[in-house]
């Protein structure tokens, strides 16, 4: 047995603006964890280090190894 409850607008509203912003504080916790952790930073370096010197491969042979289209 459903019932339909009618919710004011401005309550809506509310709960938007507040959903937006517990995504932004999740998104800056999440940035604040990795850059605070130094086996993240050493990988993160080390990868960009690998990409400018040109020891990188193109995605479309990593796909084609593990089988993706």
């Amino acid at each position: 047995m459903s019932r339909t409850i009618a919710v004011p607008e401005s309550l809506l509203k509310k709960l938007s603006r507040a959903t937006r912003a517990f995504q932004q504080l999740e998104d800056e916790m999440e940035d604040f964890l990795l850059l605070s952790n130094p086996e993240f930073l050493a990988k993160m370096r080390s990868a960009r280090a690998s990409h400018l010197s040109g020891k990188t491969r193109p995605l479309r042979d990593l796909k084609k190894d593990l089988c993706i289209k």
